[in-house]
């Protein structure tokens, strides 16, 4: 089991997931990755698409397609693993189509011919075997070359990726964000299942993400019940409002913003160059045309500061088109309670902004949690694992982040 735990552990920490299709292994890949505990936080679920018919029903493949080619084919397998990629909307989709015997094979393909197919970041490889045995150890065979497959092509892929992330592409991104004159935003993801046909509700959820913690999530979670948010972009802000970086590298909470948010078919993720709110909407537009809503989700800490004078030439005008376009949910943050929102809108010349913003209450133990008090924990070596999801807290412990 060494390969399918390898192959999990690795899902896991990157944030990723995979489906299967199979045929000629009959649910033998999947049996072989449900067997580690835990699969089921990767390991969406798997088709044995053995028919034709199946194939085309369960896999979205054409019928004309399976005939042109056969069953048994390239074309076919990398058909399946796409098909199952999107049906069960997973990072990965794997396949398997092939001839087990005694009988059904033929000149062209013949017994122990099986193809495996493997679909991920917008590209798909079909790999043949040629493969000896009866039945039973041509099918053991073609599932144990498929997770063989699987783990060297996404751990080869995975490496490239981070070379790419961790160094020369993430800091081209940054420092071209950073040197941009006007207001931009980067999508490192966008949404399979977002927002799509130029209509729908859209939140957006700026932070620095240092790091990523239980109580983004939660904000998330319940700004999606709340409002009936159809997706949600999570921002990685390269210039917050007042924060300075400090602590981790960009490149580094970017890596986090992916492991935890990258697996959810509604989430997309950018960086965004401006702090400003107002200044994010110029972009934002671009992308989301009207009509489009939009609605930022933030905590009550980052409310008063938008509410603040000091950000604005002319206050009045700022604000004005600010919530002309755009709506908030605002989180509580430590006391600062419904009673100290409310009171925040009560301030001449603010009342009429109210009917714009909402208040989120999150249980007491998401409302005290901040990113500080993570990397101040992680400082004196106290325990954190029920402050961040369980793939920020292996990162932060592999990368040795935020230790003195």
């Amino acid at each position: 089991m060494e390969l399918e735990r390898a192959i999990g552990d690795f899902l896991r920490e990157n944030g990723m997931t995979l489906s299967v299709a199979e045929s000629c292994t009959g649910g033998l890949v999947s049996d072989r990755i449900t067997d580690v505990p835990g699969s089921s936080d990767y390991f969406e679920g798997g088709i044995v698409s053995y028919s034709i018919e199946a194939k085309a029903e369960h896999l979205g493949i054409p019928l004309k397609n399976i005939k042109r080619y056969g069953a048994v084919s390239p074309q076919v397998a990398r058909q399946m693993a796409e098909g199952v990629r999107k049906a069960l909307h997973s990072t990965v989709g794997l396949s398997t189509t092939g001839v087990a015997g005694p009988t059904g094979g033929t000149k062209k393909t013949p017994v122990g011919t099986v193809f495996v197919g493997l679909a991920y970041q917008g590209e798909t490889v079909v790999k043949k075997l040629n493969l000896k045995g009866t039945r039973r150890a041509i099918k053991e065979k073609a599932a144990l070359k498929c997770l063989q497959l699987l783990h060297e092509s996404l751990t080869r892929c995975m490496a490239n990726s981070e070379a790419g992330m961790g160094s020369e592409k993430c800091r081209k991104w940054i420092n071209d964000l950073c040197h941009t004159p006007r207001s931009e935003i980067t999508f490192i993801r966008k949404a399979p299942k977002g927002i799509s046909q130029g209509k729908g509700r859209l939140g957006i959820f700026p932070a620095s993400f240092n790091p990523p913690t239980m109580a983004h999530l939660a904000l998330i979670r319940e700004a999606k019940k709340v409002s009936s948010l159809d997706e949600v972009l999570v921002l990685l802000d390269i210039h917050a409002m007042d924060k300075a970086p400090v602590e981790a590298k960009f490149e580094d909470r970017l890596r986090m913003v992916r492991l935890v948010f990258q697996k959810d078919p509604k989430i997309s993720i950018g960086l965004s160059n401006r702090g400003l709110f107002l200044e994010k909407l110029e972009p934002l537009r671009e992308r989301y045309a009207s009509p489009v809503e939009f609605v930022f989700v933030v905590g009550f800490d980052t409310i008063v500061r938008v509410m603040n004078k000091k950000y604005y030439k002319s206050h009045k005008r700022a604000l004005d088109r600010l919530f002309r376009e755009s709506r908030f949910l605002v989180a509580n943050r430590g006391e600062q309670e419904k009673k100290a929102f409310e009171r925040l809108f009560q301030v001449r010349g603010s009342e009429k902004y109210l009917n714009k913003v909402s208040h989120i209450s999150l249980p007491e133990r998401f409302a005290f949690l901040s990113a500080s008090l993570v990397r101040n924990r992680v400082s004196k070596h106290e325990p954190i694992t029920d402050l961040v999801p369980a793939p920020i807290l292996r990162f932060i412990r592999r990368k040795k982040l935020y230790l003195l």
